[in-house]
C-alpha cells in the first residue's frame, strides 16, 4: 500500500512555535498526534537526530490521520506560516548551477568539463525566513535580485559520499529563494571586485518553506518544474533537469572537503530568469512567488 503524502511545517498558533504534520490542508500538532517523536522546543530540527525513525513513525502517524482524523487539528486559516526548518547548523549554496542560466549571462558554449561549482553560505539563523510581508530590503542595495532554487535537506552526518550513494543522505526538499543585491556581490570598491558575502548573506536573504516534502514524496530531484512569478509576472519558468552539476553531483563534492550534518540546507542553484539579465530589479512593495512541483508556492512580500 503506498503510504499518505504528508508534509512538515513550522506555524505560530495563539502566540506559540508549532512544529506540525500537513496532509492535504489540514495540519496537526507533532505534539499532540505524535509526542513519542518529542520534538519539544526544537520543533522539526529535533526530527533529523533519526531521520529514518522519524520518517517511518510519521508515516504510520500520517496514515492514521488520513484514515481516522484527529481532534486537535489547527485552524489552517488562523496560523501563521514560518519557514520549516529552525534552524540548521548550515546554509550552503551553489551559485552558477543551470546552463540557461548561464547561457542568458552570455556564456552560450559553457561546458562542466575543467570546470568546478561555485559555493557560498549563508546564515541560517538571520537570513531563512518564511513566507509573508518577511524580506527585508537590504539597506543601501539598488540592485535586489530573485532565484527561485531548490532547496536539499540532509538526513544524516555526510561527508565524502560518492555521486551513486549521495541521494540516500537527502531527507527530503523544500521550495528556496537565493535574495541578492547584485551592487553589493559586484562591488567596484571591493578589493576582489566581488563580495558574495555582503551580496547573499544580508538579512531574510533566504525565504525557505512553505513546507518540507519527505523525498519519498518527491521522486527524481532531476525533474521538477519549477517557476517565479513578479507581482504576477513569471521571470523564471525552467525544470532542474537543466542543473549542471547534479544534486547527487554537489553533495560528492561538497563533502570531499566540508561535512554536512543532519538537517543541514543545500540551495542548488537558480536557472534563466533572474534580474541582473535583463537589469531589472525588484523593489519594495513587490511580491515574489516560488513555486516547485511537490513542493508548494512560497509567497513573500519585500518590506
Amino acid at each position: 500500500m503506498a503510504s499518505v503524502v504528508y508534509s512538515l511545517c513550522t506555524v505560530r498558533s495563539a502566540g506559540e512555535v508549532v512544529a506540525a504534520i500537513r496532509i492535504g490542508d489540514q495540519l496537526w500538532p507533532l505534539t499532540q498526534v505524535a509526542p513519542d517523536l518529542a520534538v519539544g522546543t526544537r520543533g522539526l530540527m529535533a526530527l533529523f537526530d533519526d531521520w529514518d525513525a522519524s520518517h517511518a513513525a510519521l508515516t504510520a502517524v500520517a496514515a492514521r490521520l488520513s484514515a481516522n482524523g484527529g481532534d486537535s487539528a489547527l485552524d489552517i486559516g488562523e496560523v501563521e506560516v514560518l519557514t520549516p526548518l529552525q534552524y540548521p547548523l548550515k546554509v550552503v549554496c551553489a551559485g552558477t548551477n543551470y546552463f540557461d542560466h548561464i547561457e542568458a549571462a552570455g556564456y552560450p558554449n559553457f561546458s562542466k568539463e575543467g570546470n568546478i561549482p561555485a559555493l557560498f553560505m549563508k546564515p541560517p539563523t538571520t537570513a531563512l525566513v518564511g513566507p509573508g510581508k518577511t524580506a527585508k530590503y537590504p539597506n543601501g542595495a539598488t540592485q535586489f535580485d530573485w532565484e527561485i532554487e531548490l532547496g536539499v535537506v540532509m538526513a544524516k552526518r555526510t561527508s565524502r559520499v560518492t555521486q551513486a550513494e549521495a541521494l540516500s543522505y537527502v531527507a527530503g526538499y523544500m521550495v528556496t529563494i537565493d535574495f541578492s543585491a547584485r551592487d553589493f556581490q559586484r562591488n567596484p570598491k571591493h578589493f576582489k571586485q566581488a563580495d558574495l558575502f555582503m551580496g547573499k548573506a544580508f538579512d531574510s536573504a533566504c525565504p525557505a518553506g512553505p513546507i518540507f516534502v519527505p523525498a519519498e514524496f518527491v521522486g527524481d530531484p532531476q525533474n521538477l518544474t519549477m517557476k517565479l512569478w513578479r507581482n504576477g509576472k513569471i521571470e523564471q519558468d525552467s525544470n532542474t533537469s537543466k542543473m549542471i552539476w547534479s544534486v547527487a553531483e554537489l553533495l560528492e563534492f561538497i563533502t570531499s572537503q566540508v561535512t554536512l550534518e543532519p538537517g543541514d540546507l543545500l540551495l542548488t542553484g537558480t536557472p534563466a530568469g533572474t534580474g541582473i539579465e535583463t537589469g531589472t530589479y525588484a523593489s519594495v512593495g513587490d511580491v515574489v512567488e516560488a513555486e516547485i512541483e511537490h513542493l508548494g508556492r512560497l509567497r513573500v512580500e519585500i518590506y
